[in-house]
């Protein structure tokens, strides 16, 4: 099984936490936001012991960024805007699955009402790319600078989450004669 790490930094310089973390649990793809590091110190850094080889995975989102053990080719941006990256992800032996890493505008510059529409437009970007790919396997990852339990999160036309695997399981539900499926959000 691949490992995640999403991380956000706080313009932080955290290398050093970065690496330690990397190495303790065996991370293969890193995502960051708030970032203020440069990119080949944390490559040295990442590669100095000579037991793998991390990759930097450039996009047009800059305010994510993706670092992995596979190169670009296995993991290509098919959608980003400036705060949001859905990479298709494609190791071989495995299921591909959809990447999207996402950090939306925090309370201060956004309000609630704001930040539950942005949900809707999120919800509707990734299903558009799941359609297009003929696959559901997406993972959403991120800072969403909001309540696990805000509207945007739970209400079915917005991320639709939903926090045990048993609802989960049922894939999706009908409100209003429409289909909506499930997020698994264990938070």
């Amino acid at each position: 099984m691949k490992t995640f790490l999403f991380w956000n930094l706080n313009k932080k310089p955290l290398i050093d936490n970065i690496v330690s973390l990397t190495q303790f649990y065996d991370i293969d793809v890193l995502m960051f936001c708030e970032w203020n590091i440069v990119i080949a110190d944390l490559l040295n850094a990442l590669n100095a012991d000579g037991k793998g080889s991390y990759y930097y995975i450039p996009g047009n989102c800059e305010k994510i960024k993706i670092f992995t053990k596979f190169p670009n080719e296995f993991i290509k941006p098919i959608f980003e805007s400036d705060r949001l990256t859905i990479r298709h992800v494609t190791l071989p032996g495995s299921d591909s699955i959809l990447l999207a890493v996402i950090h939306f505008v925090d309370k201060y510059n956004w309000d609630e009402n704001s930040q539950n529409a942005e949900c809707y437009n999120l919800a509707e970007t990734i299903k558009e790319t799941e359609l297009r790919l003929g696959h559901s396997r997406t993972v959403l990852v991120g800072d969403l600078n909001m309540n696990p339990f805000q509207a945007g999160v739970i209400m079915a036309n917005g991320l639709h989450a939903v926090m045990t695997k048993k609802i989960a399981s049922s894939m999706s539900r009908k409100v209003q004669q429409k289909e909506y499926k499930f997020f698994y959000n264990p938070m």
